[in-house]
């Protein structure tokens, strides 16, 4: 073989030798094609021969003849590890991994080269995403392979991955941090590690790598949609609104409706109107947009107008029960509370024959909310009774059953009722009952009862948290509020919801330095945020100080909702702090014909009257004040008998 006889080995070859002697016959064969005359006509053991062979064609892509011809190669030398690796290695990059662990699994650990190890990793990385009981093998097998060489990128990636199943999140987005760093433009790592992230509850940088990733790109569509979702889950649906409102499609009724639904969640009343009108726009008979229509003007106040266009759907099908229920809630909410009967009634007479199927548990529920709506919880628990399977219920219906036993301060029928319940429901929906049964028991006065809620204020599911946190707002259990949402915002950081329970917290247990740090802090993670900045710039008004910024945040919270009744009657008690008694009273009759009609709001008109000396009209207000409940019924009282002596 002249000066070619050093490229020949003996069988049991290392890898590097098989690489060495592969490079030695290319560089002898010359022309193309020559190779296979050399590995034919050449004293070449046949392992050898058939190894070149599978290695050539797997470089040429033909992927299932290599296949065939590295098998070639371990049946005529089955002891040999370089050919298993070899196969085992293309195995895994095409999605065979079992098979890859089947030819691995002979070979010794001490036998295992880098290359060996990195088949094994990511075969077993494979595997254990259907069998959990491989993650143990494959963390082992993936961290020692990334110990000889960490720059391997798909090595990085499995082992972040199974780092992933096992729960070991903080270290899988560590693995996924890195592996960005050099490939910070890839967008499937980007929405994986935007993931990790917002599991971690780190949502801020979550969203902020769904924005990057949703300005361009073939995954844009993708992040998109993740990052309006995640401003929803984040409690800024309006913010979600505003992001879906930038990309969708001029045509798509479906993502409009979306919009409009996430501005109506988020009070953004007029935004959402403005938006079902484009969607109209687009189909001007769709009943969904028309319906969505309704149940906008609903929320600002123009009942009239939500009527005629659900009995206009109605006319064209009358057989409709959503259409007839949502008509039912707007007539109940415009105080026509027999007509809403009336409506409900021809609904069941269709469907009480069906008492499971869809449309007669909204029927039902429909009707209970009607009746605790006009103040008849009794009869609002009569048609949850109705409901014969709990669960299609789901979580409503356990929460209209639970304001049941509010209203009527049952505490210990509350309590065996949200038993029952319980072995019928799933999900969220048992979580409720569990959470409802913490409630009342707390106010049976069994303290031991907040260990009821531990396990949802430790779940991983940031709803159930905020539903814990709710019952201990709900029974005014402040230091257990602070307590508790101090923990659960080590997991979910600058959440809203929690920041604000804990403000709100604070402030009641007279912290007011803390409260408005949080409040602050709040305005500045979500600078929308309606409820805080009425409830900070309130929290300034009725103490006299801060007026001019307390006037901005509340001013700023009404032009967020301008039809919350107790938005504008904040505007006009910060008003009154001022000393503007007429721009006052304007915006606390306006917040009366918004339908505030709680006696905080008749307190504090009762006190602009007293001070614009209109004597029987304050007597009027803070009388109905009084008779209705307020928050400070001794001024009340106090500014009553400072009326006596008046004309």
């Amino acid at each position: 073989m002249g000066n070619h006889a050093s490229c020949y080995t003996e069988p049991s070859m290392g890898r590097t030798t098989l690489l060495l002697l592969l490079t030695c016959l290319v560089a002898w064969a010359g022309p193309a094609g020559a190779v296979d005359e050399v590995t034919h006509s050449s004293s070449l053991p046949p392992a050898v021969t058939a190894y070149v062979e599978a290695t050539l064609a797997e470089a040429r892509g033909e992927y299932r003849r290599a296949m065939e011809l590295y098998e070639e190669a371990l049946a005529a030398d089955p002891s040999s590890a370089e050919i298993r690796i070899a196969l085992a290695s293309l195995q895994v990059s095409l999605g065979l991994a079992e098979r890859a662990l089947e030819v691995l699994e002979p070979v010794p650990e001490e036998r295992l080269d880098w290359y060996g190890k990195r088949a094994m990793g990511l075969a077993l990385a494979q595997v254990s995403a259907s069998d959990p009981l491989m993650l143990p093998r494959a963390e082992k097998v993936l961290r020692g392979a990334l110990a000889e060489r960490s720059t391997d990128p798909n090595l990085v990636l499995a082992f972040a991955q199974v780092l992933d199943r096992e729960g070991k999140l903080e270290e899988a987005e560590r693995q996924v941090s890195l592996l960005r760093v050099n490939r910070g433009n890839n967008p499937q790592l980007i929405i994986y590690h935007a993931d990790l992230l917002r599991r971690l509850g780190r949502r801020e940088e979550a969203a902020a790598l769904y924005r990057r990733c949703g300005e361009g790109g073939p995954s844009a569509t993708v992040c998109r949609r993740e990052l309006v979702d995640l401003l929803a889950e984040m409690g800024r649906p309006a913010e979600a609104a505003d992001a879906l409102s930038s990309w969708l499609d001029p045509g798509d009724l479906d993502l409009m409706l979306e919009a409009a639904n996430l501005y109506l969640d988020g009070g953004r009343a007029e935004k959402a109107l403005a938006m079902v009108r484009r969607a109209l726009a687009v189909d001007a008979e769709s009943p969904r947009a028309r319906r969505m229509e309704a149940m906008v003007l609903v929320s600002m106040g123009r009942y009239d107008e939500a009527a005629a266009r659900l009995k206009d759907l109605l006319r064209r099908n009358r057989r409709d029960p959503v259409v007839a229920l949502s008509l039912a809630w707007v007539q109940a909410r415009a105080g026509r509370f027999d007509e809403a009967r009336e409506t409900i009634d021809d609904v069941w007479k269709e469907l009480r024959r069906q008492p499971g199927s869809a449309d007669a548990v909204r029927c039902a529920l429909t009707a209970a909310r009607v009746e605790l709506l006009a103040g008849r919880p009794r009869a609002a628990r009569h048609w949850v009774e109705e409901v014969p399977e709990p669960q299609k219920g789901g979580s409503e219906l356990v929460r209209i059953l639970a304001e049941t036993y509010r209203r009527t301060g049952e505490w210990e029928e509350g309590v065996g009722a949200m038993l029952r319940l319980q072995p019928s429901l799933e999900g969220r929906a048992r979580d409720d009952a569990r959470a409802f049964e913490a409630e009342f028991r707390l106010r049976r006065g069994e303290d031991r009862a907040v260990a009821l809620l531990k396990p949802l204020l430790e779940s991983p599911d940031l709803e159930t948290v905020r539903l814990a946190v709710n019952v201990l707002q709900t029974v005014e259990r402040w230091n257990d509020v602070v307590r508790a949402t101090g923990e659960a915002l080590e997991r979910f950081p600058e959440d809203p919801g929690l920041l604000f329970a804990r403000a709100a917290a604070l402030e009641r247990l007279g912290r007011d330095d803390e409260s408005v740090e949080t409040f602050q802090h709040l305005l500045r993670v979500d600078p929308d945020n309606a409820d805080a900045a009425n409830y900070l710039g309130y929290m300034w008004a009725d103490a006299g100080t801060n007026l001019e910024e307390a006037l901005r945040l509340i001013g700023r919270a009404v032009e967020l909702r301008p039809h919350s009744g107790a938005f504008l009657d904040s505007l006009g008690w910060v008003h009154y702090r001022m000393g503007r008694l007429d721009e006052a009273e304007h915006w606390l009759r306006r917040a009366l014909q918004a339908g505030e009609t709680g006696g905080t709001v008749l307190a504090h008109l009762g006190e602009v009257l007293a001070a614009r000396g209109d004597t029987e009209g304050a007597r009027r207000y803070l009388e109905r004040a009084l008779d209705v409940g307020c928050e400070d019924p001794d001024h009340v009282r106090e500014l009553l008998d400072g009326l006596k002596d008046a004309p």
